[in-house]
Order: structure tokens, then sequence, then C-alpha cells
């Protein structure tokens, strides 16, 4: 029920749609959005999250024309309501809450610190949040020389954000580092970029899920996405409130593995591994769940297509890795005619598509794997000197023990008394100690007293 006040702010509402010209009615559009963006750490609630998503996309559809425009945006209720399927009250109540949690919100994302424009400075500026990412020394994507610095930069969503009571909107305007990814996210195809439908997050209502969906659209031509445990926690936000790792899995991991299963473009399986027993990494294995009308037929193809150059040099995981990705594009765009579906084909073993990111992955896998191996031989290493160094104390303390029994009885008792006086003037808290020893024939034996028999004795 509508509320006096609230009906008044509606109808006046209607009567402001004329100012909304550019507007999403539907949730059938594509987002593409830089990767710097879908690889960043922040913790949004859902609404929060949709809106920067629709923002995002809206500025890129309406305003990417004019080189004037200066980052603003304005998402109605309406507006959020038709994409949503919600209702106008709830729709005008999410986006005025939301604005409170996003005028204060920051990201955490890669940067690159680029030391070949100009001269090298000697370190790093101290204030990097204020440097924009379109400067000459910020950037998103990895330069192709070697005069750089990677960083973690921290970076505001928006510059300054708002809400009408009477109009039922939001007004946003994107900071500057925002603007400049949303203004170089033109190519879809890209490698910075990745590119999904938005209608395909609207049933999942976790911020871990949505993340993890469009994750996993980026990662989708590679098969699997895997990061370390602290990488993750990062991604999602929740690096301080998860310290334990199988709170994490159980509370935010696997609950968004399963929404993002659930909603059936993907089918995900949670692999993890671990340093003897502690868990190290989270490896996500990404399956497109594709319905293909003809998948004989589509196999066929890709055999008559497999006569081209290169493919004889492949491996069978690198056929079936390019054959995923040229299917993945084939679904996705769409096409159905026979001819075409084989020029694709062809297209993708020439350009071996998808082997890229499987050569960047089995490297560092490799990497990892070296890493890992070295550090349990370090460890073994390690283990092994400690024993060694136990049995050769073990066997110094019998030899000693024997060669002090071989000796006459009374050198033996010599010995002991001349130890006793020994003890007597330098350490005499130890005398009652060494005295309940030697009346139980032990005091030899007792390795707290082994340095003042050697000395006696003049044993190194």
């Amino acid at each position: 029920m509508i509320s006096s006040k609230l009906e008044k702010t509606f109808v006046e509402n209607i009567s402001m749609e004329k100012f909304f010209d550019k507007k999403l009615e539907t949730a059938d559009f594509s987002i593409v959005k830089h990767n710097t963006l879908v690889e960043s750490s922040y913790d949004l609630s859902p609404v929060p999250n949709n809106i920067m998503t629709i923002a995002m996309t809206k500025a890129r559809q309406t305003n990417m024309s004019s080189d004037l425009w200066n980052g603003e945006v304005v998402i109605s209720a309406q507006e959020y309501a038709n994409i949503h399927k919600v209702s106008l009250d709830d729709a005008y109540k999410v986006l005025k809450r939301a604005v409170l949690e996003l005028e204060e919100t920051k990201i955490i994302c890669d940067a690159y610190y680029d030391f070949s424009n100009g001269e090298v400075v000697p370190e790093i500026p101290p204030n990097l949040t204020e440097i924009s990412f379109f400067s000459d020394s910020i950037l998103a994507s990895k330069p192709k020389h070697g005069k750089f610095s990677k960083m973690k930069l921290h970076i505001r969503l928006v510059q300054k954000i708002g809400y009408s009571d009477t109009g039922s909107f939001i007004y946003l305007k994107f900071s500057d580092d925002i603007l400049h990814l949303i203004k170089n996210a033109t190519n879809p195809d890209a490698l910075d970029y990745t590119q999904y439908d938005y209608a395909n997050t609207i049933e999942l209502n976790t911020t871990p899920a949505k993340r993890l969906y469009e994750l996993v659209c980026k990662w989708r031509k590679v098969g699997n996405c895997r990061k370390q445990v602290d990488e993750w926690k990062i991604l999602f936000g929740v690096f301080a409130k998860y310290p334990n790792v199988a709170e994490f899995k159980r509370r935010v991991l696997q609950p968004a593995i399963n929404q993002v299963n659930e909603q059936g473009e993907f089918k995900l399986i949670l692999e993890q591994e671990k340093l003897g027993r502690a868990i190290t990494h989270f490896n996500i294995v990404i399956e497109e769940q594709m319905v293909t009308e003809n998948p004989v037929q589509s196999t066929e193809f890709f055999a008559k297509a497999s006569n081209v150059n290169l493919f004889e040099s492949l491996s069978e995981t690198e056929r079936q890795t390019v054959k995923a990705t040229a299917d993945r594009y084939i679904a996705k765009n769409r096409i159905d005619e026979e001819t075409h579906k084989r020029n694709i084909y062809k297209k993708a073993i020439n350009e071996r598509w998808g082997l890229l990111e499987l050569d960047n992955q089995n490297h560092e896998y490799q990497r990892q794997s070296e890493e890992v191996k070295k550090k349990l031989e370090a460890n073994r290493l390690s283990k092994l000197e400690k024993q060694q160094e136990i049995l050769r104390k073990e066997q110094e303390s019998k030899q000693f023990v024997q060669l002090f029994e071989s000796l006459d009885v009374g050198f033996q008792i010599e010995v002991l008394d001349r130890v006793r006086n020994l003890i007597a003037t330098e350490v005499p808290v130890f005398l009652k100690m060494f005295d309940k020893e030697n009346d139980k024939k032990s005091a030899h034996t007792d390795i707290r007293f082994r340095s003042y028999f050697k000395r006696i004795m003049a044993i190194d």
C-alpha cells in the first residue's frame, strides 16, 4: 500500500519521465565491464551493486559518443522497477537506501605505476589515491615493457551521489578513475574486458554470487579460476570478517557457487588445494551448460575444420580448449548456419582460441608447483637436519656415559668430587640437584651436568 506522501511523489515522477529520454525498460541488455572492476575488491549490498552495474551500462550506451560527458548518470525508480520486476514503492525505498551506502564506497583494484613516461622517479608517490588511471603514470592494464610496478589502488566509485524525493530518481557522478574505465570499455572482445547479459544476474540475490558470476564470465574461456584463499576473501570484501577458512567457504564461497549453479548457465565445481593440513587455494572449475540442437553435427564440423594448418601440432587438451572456445562463441552469437559454423571452427584453429590463456595458466601452475616443491624440500631438509642433530647428541651422550663408566671406580669418585666443587663454585643452585642424582649413581648421565664433567675430564 503506497502512502499518501509516496503517492504524491509517484504522481510527480510520472510528469518527470519526459526528462529521462534514455531509459532501460527491461533486463535484456549487455554488460561490458573492465576486468579491473571485475577483479576489484569491495563489499556492497546487492542493490547498490546492481545500481553501479546499471549506471555503467547506461553511461556506456547513452553518453559514449560525447567527449564532453563528465560521468553523470540518472536512474529513475520506475526504471529500476521495470528492470527488476519489483513495485515502484520497493524500487524507490531501495534506491534511497543505496545512496547512503554508495556515497562512501571505495574499491581496491590492481594498477600499474608506469616509470617509462618521462624521468624514472626514485619512489612511488605517497598519495596514489589522488592519481587517475588516465594519467601518464597510473595504468589499469599491465604495460608491455618492464618499467612498471604493480600496486593496489584505493579509489572511490562515485564523486557525488544524491536522490530526489519529488522526482523519484537517483543521481550520481562517477569518480574520474571509474569514468576512465567506463569510457574505454568499448570492445567486448578485448582481453581487458568482460561481457555478459544483465538478465542472467537478476536471480542472484547476494553480492558474492553476482561477483562470482562476473568472475566466471571473465575466466570462462580458460575453464577455471584459481586463487589463493586470501585473494578470494579480498575479492568479496570479507577478508576481516572470516579469518577461518572453513567458515569463509561455508558462508560465502560455497553459497555463491550454489547460486550460480542454480542459475543454470554454468556448472561450477569447487576444488581446494592444501599444503599439509592448511587450505592454500580454491580452484573453481567452469563448465558451460550449453544445449546444442545437434552436438554430433558440431563435432563433425570441428573434425572437418581440423585439416587447417597448426591443428596437427595441438595436443588433445589444446584441441578441446579451441573447440570449447569456438562452441561458446557460436552459442553466444546464436550462429545456426552450417557454413558459418565451419568458418568459425577454422578461424578458432588458425588463431588458437583459448590457448594463450591455457598457456598462461599452465605456466602459473608450473611456477606455483615449483614453489611448493621447493618449500616441501626445504622443510624436509630442515626436519632431516634436526633429526640428525638429535641422533648426534644421543650418540654423543651414549659415548660419554660409556667412557665414564669404563673408568676406574676411584677415578670416577675423584671426577664426581671435582665436578661437585665446580658446580658449588659457579652455580650453587644446581648443587642439590647434583647431590640427588649422585646419590642415585646417575649424575654422569644427566645432560644438565655434562659440560662440567667434560671440563674436569678435559673432553672437547
